[in-house]
């Protein structure tokens, strides 16, 4: 499929592809990671039958431009962006499913506007939903790679210096803006199940022991909430996506439902 690129109100250049027919379904993909993942795992093949598919690269990652301040990620301009790429497509409501980082814009995109008919929220908490272990890992990350950035930039930076982890890291990712938005993230608000304005089917790994964490918070309160609650025995984070046999038809019959 050919990139094509909405352009967010902040001028910020949203890449994502369209291909299929029927109800348009929004894939927001996990952190670090770009929309060809929902191609890679079989999601795409599958959803186009029914649906006309739209995966996004959310800003900083893939072919959407990849800003590095923290400002540039501000959780409204990710609410801008997925809407601006539905206004590209033409399209005015439309469904979402969101994996891990994904789910966390998503879940903010449908309680904020009512043009999302359906979300689909994998791998997702509720609430704030960092844990002190996570902002500790947020923490080390971004103290870890500014003294090799400026060495970069100095031009006086000694690969072999590095591990070997951290070579392929430096290759593979954008690094300068996941430090931006893995702190900005830090600062997005709470949504809680109830402000979310439709059916959503939160789909949580019993393996998955941060999400787990928020669901024994909040299942009790969610028949009172547009939200239910699937937990799938034996997954853990990672598995709720990738293991797209064990979970595709229950997220198909909600969505279509």
């Amino acid at each position: 499929m050919n990139t094509l690129f909405a352009t967010s109100p902040d001028g910020t250049r949203i890449a994502y592809e369209r291909s299929g027919s029927g109800p348009a379904l929004v894939l927001l993909h996990g952190g670090g990671s770009r929309r060809q993942e929902w191609c890679d795992a079989g999601y795409v093949e599958r959803l186009q039958e029914n649906f006309t598919v739209i995966p996004i690269d959310l800003r900083g990652h893939g072919e959407s431009d990849q800003p590095a301040e923290q400002a540039d990620y501000a959780i409204d301009k990710m609410v801008q962006d997925v809407l601006a790429v539905a206004d590209a497509c033409g399209v005015e409501r439309f469904i979402i499913w969101g994996f891990s980082f994904g789910s966390r814009v998503g879940r903010y995109v449908a309680a904020h506007s009512e043009r999302v008919a359906r979300i689909v929220l994998m791998g997702a908490t509720m609430g704030a939903g960092f844990s002190d272990e996570f902002r500790r890992e947020i923490a080390d990350f971004c103290q870890h790679w500014p003294p090799i950035l400026q060495a970069q930039r100095d031009g006086v930076l000694n690969l072999e210096s590095l591990s070997p982890d951290d070579r392929e890291f430096l290759q593979r990712f954008n690094v300068a803006a996941m430090m931006a938005w893995g702190q900005a993230m830090l600062d997005w608000p709470a949504v809680e199940p109830a402000e979310i304005l439709c059916p959503a089917l939160w789909l949580v790994g019993s393996e998955d022991r941060v999400a787990m964490i928020s669901v024994r918070k909040y299942e009790l309160f969610l028949p009172v909430t547009k939200v239910q609650l699937q937990v799938v025995e034996g997954l853990s984070h990672g598995q709720v996506f990738d293991e797209i046999d064990k979970v595709f038809a229950s997220l198909l019959a909600f969505t279509q439902t």
